[in-house]
């Protein structure tokens, strides 16, 4: 309410109406409490203050707002009251990760048991993917650091397992100690049928009782020992082992030393083997009479099913070899020669014998000196053998003309799914000369003085 007062001015009365409920409150404030526009700092006599806001958010919550703080749901709320749960079940409410973890581990195996004694026994601390490996199918240590005394606990554990049907141990430094052990296990071992060896830096002593093991043993069905460094001292005794097995289907020895002489040893003991379907002579140095010595192996096996002798030296010779064994062998499905030094020559004679094969599915040739008339021949020999079952030709590295494209039209029009991969195209076809041999000059005698 306004308040009136009674003014006299100039001897007539005026009401002057105050309209002090209408000031503003900030105005009030200064009137009544007097204090001055100018506001004091706050340091000066007061006290800094600062708001709880401000201290969460740089210091973060006391451990007693933590514990104070309700969990998260995890169960969405209109579920709660739509639905009733059974708190007794095992939901994510009411199991704790630690009982998780529990019920997650399963009791421990007796080989698992063993190599924990074992390595408890030899002082070396267990390695937990080993324990793991011991109950599942495939044991992977590939690349794992692996010493001899790892080698004897696993051993140890192996010997009475029976999950593992797969030891991988490529790469680990095993040494002649480790294999013993390794022998000795797969003596009483009755589940390992695949033994990976590669890159484990053995050499003819420790092949030496590897091939006793194999002769004898007739569960091993894979053995691998790429990357070792092999020469044809062990090619001797890889072949003495193959007259008595008759169980391994999968052999694996590239990347190696294999000569000549090795060569011709491990091919004259494929002519007689009838359990091997998957061999792997890559990267050695199988040349001259020990790439013609395969060419025969391949004429005679009835068995091999897979076989591959990329990077050799092959040649022409070892090319035309392979190319008259392809005539009579009807049970190979891939062959791969691909960087074998394969000339027209060597080209011609595989022609002649894909011609005449039924069975052959995937041939690889890339990086030899075909010649764009030599890849002509090829797949003119496709194209003519109408019983032919190659699907796959791989060319890289050789470069072709544009007319073999017509070439694989007709062939696609026969069999749809063929498939070539070449180098690309030259606008002319190579021409090849011969270079006439230039006549010997006669040397004069000297006259004797």
């Amino acid at each position: 309410m306004t308040k009136e007062k009674m003014t006299e001015n100039s001897g007539s009365l005026r009401i002057v109406r105050d309209f002090e409920d209408r000031m503003p409150i900030h105005h009030k404030l200064l009137e009544k409490k007097k204090i001055p526009r100018k506001i004091a700092s706050p340091r000066e006599g007061r006290p800094l203050i600062r708001s709880r806001t401000f201290t969460k958010l740089k210091r973060g919550p006391s451990r007693a707002e933590i514990k104070a703080e309700a969990p998260r749901p995890t169960t969405p709320k209109y579920l709660k009251d739509n639905y009733d749960f059974d708190k007794s079940s095992s939901s994510e409410e009411n199991v704790s990760d630690d009982d998780k973890d529990k019920k997650q581990q399963k009791p421990l195996d007796l080989s698992q048991k063993i190599y924990l004694a074992a390595c408890e026994r030899d002082g070396i601390p267990p390695r937990k993917k080993l324990v793991k490996g011991l109950a599942e199918s495939v044991l992977d240590v590939r690349n794992f650091l692996l010493v001899p005394e790892d080698i004897k606990a696993l051993s140890t554990a192996l010997t009475s397992n029976m999950c593992v049907s797969s030891l991988n141990l490529y790469g680990n430094n095993i040494g002649r100690e480790g294999v013993e052990y390794l022998v000795e296990m797969l003596e009483e071992n009755m589940t390992i049928t695949e033994l990976n060896l590669s890159n484990t830096q053995i050499g003819l002593p420790e092949i030496t009782i590897l091939a006793e093991l194999l002769s004898e043993n007739l569960r091993i069905t894979s053995f691998e020992a790429a990357g070792n460094n092999l020469d044809d001292d062990c090619a001797k005794c890889f072949a003495e082992a193959l007259k008595f097995n008759r169980k391994l289907k999968k052999l694996n020895l590239s990347n190696n030393s294999f000569q000549e002489n090795g060569g011709k040893i491990l091919a004259k003991s494929l002519e007689t083997n009838d359990s091997i379907t998957e061999l792997d002579m890559s990267w050695n140095h199988i040349r001259l009479s020990g790439a013609v010595a395969w060419g025969e192996a391949l004429y005679r096996n009835e068995e091999l099913l897979y076989l591959n002798l990329s990077w050799n030296g092959f040649g022409d010779e070892g090319g035309a070899a392979i190319g008259e064994a392809l005539e009579e062998n009807q049970t190979l499905l891939k062959l791969d020669l691909s960087n074998n030094r394969i000339g027209l020559d060597g080209c011609k004679g595989l022609a002649k014998g894909i011609s005449l094969n039924t069975t052959l599915e995937y041939l690889s040739l890339s990086k030899n000196p075909l010649t764009t008339q030599g890849t002509t021949m090829l797949l003119n020999s496709i194209n003519d053998n109408g019983e032919s079952k190659i699907r796959t030709l791989l060319l890289e590295g050789i470069q072709v003309t544009q007319d073999t494209d017509s070439i694989v039209n007709d062939i696609v029009e026969q069999f749809n799914n063929f498939t070539v991969v070449h180098g690309g195209y030259v606008m002319s076809p190579d021409i090849l000369t011969v270079k006439p041999k230039e006549p010997e000059e006669k040397k004069c005698r000297s006259s004797k003085s």
